[in-house]
């Protein structure tokens, strides 16, 4: 196997195999198939990490795992070149640049994937650009417990962008975007940086501390078999095979065909009597349930792609500001880095909101009335209770400037809950709380999704230029595409959304 453990390794591995076996005496110094397995599929994901540490990169594309993914504003800016990739080279970080001279729809799955690979994701809102997928892609990436270091600047009344003056309207739409998104970055304790040098030494301080602060293959593997063990122990002791499509749901965040996994079992059975299944009901051992997880989590997906969240990605750490140097704390319960600088600001309690079936989402500014001619009625129809966030208490329309705070409860409290990104609307407040609603591994989310026209696009008597329908447009190709990961509904069709979310509900 090309693998060489030290002997504190083993020992460590032994120890941690003792106690989670549950074995005592002085015939219990020795690991099981299956706990060997895990601990060997540990010591091959550690192998090219540390290898990594101590070269150089060759080139601005890490192309396996890398440090730091480097997302945000793209072209006119040059932040990038000018500054980050300079200072991340200086201390031997490597990185992954998705700056191209021509974006291109098929860039979505590359960067996706390079984003799942990264450590640190540095992200720089750049007021030279709408940064249309950058607050998105932040807002998802902070809602999933990434590590997100956030750098936003303030849009200016009356600016230009690509050398065009945005109107008040558009400027208006932007700020309250960003402000929104902000709001909700904030609320997981995440710090927002006024500047690029700051971002880029708090992100080698969060890379210097998380290596430094131990992140060894006997110390992942000591956390990773006790988090099967804590998963086994949760069905009672007595594993059965559908609970294994389940836990492995619950470690890895991706789902298991019950035909592998059949397939799994009659491929061992000649060599293990404890591998003989033959109904969803059979039983299975803690170590089968061991090595099934380690062969899954290497076979679902090349190495360098994190298919598999719990087998591939290191702990998550906290970082806080308690010193003038950021520090990590080990969190056992997550997979990845995490940037916690500064504690979640104070917001006073609110009564919870009453919870209702379908949550009416979208953009508040639109022309189409498809919340009281479409939605409303085919509710009302079906006997369920909804939430129409364009009507106030008092049932006058109106725009409420209702902090997002509130309405991301309101979307909690909800069985359902339905997003309207409208063709005449930018919509970008609502493709943030869209994304951020995914982020936080919620299933209950339907969309509807329509794209600017490309030609003589107006929004509220305003034409936009070419520029901007692109830039509002990739907006919603992100949206779709991290939907359609996330395998939740995406319609074209407003009323067919509607069914959608109604039938969720009855089935329910």
């Amino acid at each position: 196997m090309k693998l060489y453990p030290s002997k504190s390794q083993v020992s460590r591995m032994l120890q941690c195999a003792r106690q989670c076996g549950r074995r005592n005496g002085a015939t219990s110094e020795y690991i099981t198939f299956g706990e060997f397995c895990v601990f060997v599929r540990e010591m091959q994901n550690q192998s090219p990490r540390q290898h990594r540490k101590i070269t150089p990169p060759k080139s601005n594309r890490c192309l396996n795992r890398c440090d730091v993914f480097l997302g945000g504003s793209c072209n006119p800016t040059t932040w990038r070149t000018d500054t980050a990739i300079p200072e991340l080279k200086k201390h031997g970080i490597t990185f992954y640049n998705p700056q191209v001279s021509m974006w291109a729809p098929e860039l979505v799955a590359q960067e996706y994937d390079a984003k799942q690979r990264a450590a640190v994701l540095l992200f720089v809102l750049d007021s030279e650009t709408r940064s249309t997928v950058g607050m998105i892609e932040v807002a998802y990436l902070v809602a999933s417990g990434r590590c997100v270091v956030v750098v936003a600047q303030p849009y200016e009344r009356g600016q230009r962008i690509i050398g065009e003056v945005i109107s008040e309207r558009e400027y208006q739409d932007l700020v309250e975007a960003q402000n929104v998104l902000l709001d909700l970055v904030r609320s997981k304790g995440v710090k927002i940086h006024t500047n690029l040098s700051t971002a880029l030494q708090c992100t080698a301080n969060i890379l210097r501390n998380s290596t430094n602060s131990g992140t060894s293959a006997e110390e992942q593997v000591t956390y990773k078999l006790r988090k099967l063990r804590e998963v086994y122990d949760s069905y009672g002791g007595e594993m059965k095979l559908y609970h294994v499509l389940d836990a492995y749901k619950k470690l890895t965040n991706r789902s298991l065909d019950i035909a592998r996994l059949y397939n799994y079992f009659n491929h061992t059975q000649s060599t293990n009597s404890d591998s003989s299944v033959t109904s969803p009901n059979s039983t299975v051992s803690f170590e089968r349930f061991c090595a099934l997880m380690a062969e899954f989590s290497s076979t679902d997906g090349c190495e360098m792609c994190s298919s598999d969240v719990w087998a591939m990605q290191p702990f998550q750490r906290q970082c806080s500001t308690t010193t003038n140097n950021n520090t990590c704390t080990l969190d056992s319960d997550s997979q990845h880095i995490e940037c916690l600088l500064e504690s979640p600001p104070y917001t006073p309690e609110t009564p919870n909101p009453t919870a209702v079936d379908i949550f009416l989402g979208g953009s508040l500014t639109s022309k189409s009335k498809w919340r009281e001619t479409i939605a409303v009625p085919l509710i009302e129809k079906h006997g369920l209770t909804y939430c129409n966030p364009a009507v106030r208490e008092d049932g006058t329309l109106s725009y409420p400037k209702r902090d997002v705070l509130e309405w991301k409860k309101v979307m909690d409290a909800s069985r359902i809950v339905l997003m309207y990104i409208t063709k005449d609307s930018r919509s970008m407040t609502s493709i943030i709380l869209a994304v951020y609603h995914m982020g936080l591994n919620k299933d209950n989310l339907v969309l509807c999704v329509e794209t600017l026209p490309e030609d003589s696009c107006a929004i509220h008597d305003e034409m936009l230029s070419k520029n901007a329908v692109k830039d509002y447009n990739r907006a919603r190709v992100y949206l779709t595409d991290l939907a359609k990961r996330k395998q939740v509904p995406v319609f074209e069709n407003i009323t067919e959304a509607v069914q959608c979310a109604v039938e969720r509900c009855k089935g329910g």
